[in-house]
């Protein structure tokens, strides 16, 4: 399994996403030697558990369900961009 299917999987496991869009951005890191191997990542998620939770809370609700990506070895993700959206807010802005 691939880096963003394991992401996609966490997500939706752990604060049951029901949509997930993940864009690989490590390419426009290359040589980035402080990444120790892992990749730069941008995502986007909708989830009910967002519902009422300030931003930045919801933010932290992602880099925890990914901890073992972040800090795990082996290291799968360097660096995370993260947009939280309620079910409502997502429907709302596409």
């Amino acid at each position: 399994m691939d880096t963003v299917e394991v992401i996609d999987k966490v997500l939706k496991e752990k604060i049951s996403a029901d949509h997930v869009e993940i864009i690989d951005d490590s390419h426009l890191h290359r040589g980035h030697k402080a990444a120790g191997g892992g990749g730069h990542y941008s995502v986007k998620v909708v989830s009910k558990q967002f519902e009422n939770v300030d931003l930045i809370n919801c933010m932290r609700m992602v880099y925890t369900a990914l901890d073992d990506q972040i800090n795990g070895q082996p290291k799968l993700i360097h660096a995370l961009q993260i947009k939280a959206y309620t079910p409502s807010q997502w429907a709302e802005a596409n």
